[in-house]
This record gives C-alpha cells, structure tokens and sequence, in this order.
C-alpha cells in the first residue's frame, strides 16, 4: 500500500492514537486512547519475531560467513547478513521505551512496520508539547526504528516527527547516527538510553532557536542572501543553472503558500527556513532517480543520511545564525 506500510494477510502492520496517518484516513488502525507498550505491539501486529537462517547454494552446501534473516510468522526472507550482525526482536524496541516510560508520564503514539517487516518502528510521546508561535506547535516524542533486512541501523532518538510511513521515518531520523547491528548490542542500546533520557534538553534548545526565527523579521535583502548562500549561482549557464533556478522557484512558491503566511509566522525567519525545509520534503527540489518503489528508496535514502538531511540542517543553522 501507499507509504510502504506493511500488509499482511489483509491486515495494515500499523496502529496510531487517537487520529490516522497523514496517507491514509481510514480509521480500522486507530485506538481511541493513547496506549501502552503491550497493547500498541499487538494493535500494530508486531507481535512476531525474526531468526537468522542459514544460506545454500546450488549444491546444497551451506554458505558460509552470511545468512538470511527470516520474519518467523510468514516466512519471508527479509534480508542478508553477516554472521557478525545481531537481530533485535520487535519486543525489544518496546521494552526500551519502556524503560523510558515507566513512569508513566509517556505514552505510545504509533507503531507500524515497513516493506514487509523489513523496518519496524514505536513512537512514543512525552508530556511537552512546544508552542513556536500562536498556531504552530511541535510535539515532543521519542522514537525506536529497526532495521530487519541488514540494510539499515537501530534508531532511538528523539523526535518532533509523528512517524506514520516510511518518508515521516525517515524524516524524523535525518542527521541521526544509529546502532549498528554487531557488537554488544546491549552496551550501545544503554548508552542510546542515556542519551534519549536527556531529550527533554535538546528539544529546549531547539524550541529556543525555532522561537528566536518566529520572532525576528527577515527583509528582502535577507531572503535573497539566504537562498543565493543556500543555492549560490553557477559560473556557467546551462544544466546546472537550470537545476538551481528550479530549487530557487520551488523555495519561492512554499514562501507564498498559506502555510508560510499564517499570521503569527509570516516575514518571520522560521517562515523562511520552513519554505526551505517544505521544498525539500515536499516540492521537486531533488529529481530523484529511478521509479516506484526504488525512486522511493532513492529519495528516503537520501532524506535519511544524503543531500537532503544535510541540506535541511545547513538551512537551519544557517537561519539561526542570520536572524541573530
């Protein structure tokens, strides 16, 4: 299905609290409560686990140094891997949030899994909810994204994404460095949940900074300076003009957009950097290559740890120093 949500045996590998995911406003995956861990896990039919198998060849000899990870409820093989990686059970990720919420401050915001199985993710939220300006407000959340195919790392991190599909996974963990899946898993899973445990800093220090752009005014002059810095202009006109022009236009047309001109944002330099962010996430700033499914791994890939995730965070900081 769209957002590459995972379907299995008729069933949406997904559950979100309270109100649907963006892509899809049937309400069949919606609690109407916020819950905890053993009710989302189950909600969500994440309640299976995965176990390395190994691999044969043609003759029937077995392949050695790498095996298949196999989803144990259909059968599926998922992905290759090393027999350096270690699997971490959909339970665990639960269990780690857990940690986070057992005082029952927090609770789960929504769960799913992707392509199969292949990525698994919980969302959980906390209590704070951070006004920027009057009608723009930022939910804090903390988020555990898994990877089952040895493609990807382990994601806990917090967030102020609500993470519903894939492109909102990959949003939320854009500049984040995951876990690898080899090693002492338990050892790196502590220290993520010691970091996670002092998000409450970084989501001040981030409101603070989106606070100051909400606040001062940016002129013509700036606009211009921000996006010709963002975007300078090639020495030669041809190919590489025409692509600039076009991620200067896309930029342009966010900036006239009602969501960039809401009263208690408009002229302001988070207006702007949010001009910036939308054509990016949104608009076609990137021509991304291939088509279907490998397109929309191309552009989550590069969302998650390419040109897109750092262009995003240049035009932050680049915003936070201007408006100074």
């Amino acid at each position: 299905m769209a957002a590459e949500i995972s379907v299995v045996n008729g069933r949406k590998e997904l559950a979100t609290a309270l109100k649907p995911a963006w892509h899809d406003p049937t309400s069949d995956y919606v609690l109407d409560h916020v819950p905890d861990s053993a009710t989302m896990i189950n909600a969500a039919h994440l309640d299976w686990e995965v176990q390395p198998q190994p691999i044969y060849n043609a003759d029937g000899r077995i392949i050695e140094g790498h095996s298949t990870t196999v989803r144990m409820d259909t059968g599926a093989h998922l992905g290759v891997v090393s027999d350096k990686y270690r699997v971490v059970q959909n339970a665990e990720g639960f269990r780690f949030l857990d940690n986070l919420l057992k005082d029952g401050i927090m609770r789960f915001e929504s769960a799913g899994a992707l392509r199969g199985g292949r990525s698994v993710w919980a969302l959980a939220r906390m209590p704070s909810v951070d006004t920027i300006a009057e009608g723009d407000t930022v939910r804090r959340y903390c988020l555990w994204l898994n990877s089952h195919d040895g493609t990807g790392a382990i994601y806990a991190i917090p967030t102020s994404v609500r993470v519903v599909c894939a492109n909102t996974a990959a949003l939320a963990i854009r500049g984040q460095r995951g876990i690898r899946h080899t090693g002492d898993i338990s050892a790196k899973l502590q220290q993520a949940h010691d970091l996670l445990s002092q998000a409450d800093r970084q989501f001040t220090d981030f409101r603070d900074n989106a606070r100051n752009l909400a606040t001062r005014r940016y002129s013509r002059d700036d606009a211009r300076q921000y996006i010709n810095t963002l975007l300078p202009e090639p020495e030669e006109v041809g190919r590489s003009a025409a692509i600039r022009e076009r991620k200067v236009e896309e930029v342009r047309k966010a900036m006239r957009n009602e969501r960039q001109n809401i009263s208690s944002i408009r002229g302001s330099w988070w207006s702007l950097y949010n001009s910036v962010s939308e054509s990016v996430d949104h608009g076609r700033f990137y021509a991304w290559r291939g088509q279907g499914r490998q397109r929309a791994e191309n552009r989550m890939t590069s969302v998650l740890m390419g040109a897109a995730a750092d262009f995003k965070q240049t035009a932050f900081d680049l915003a936070v120093a201007m408006a100074s």
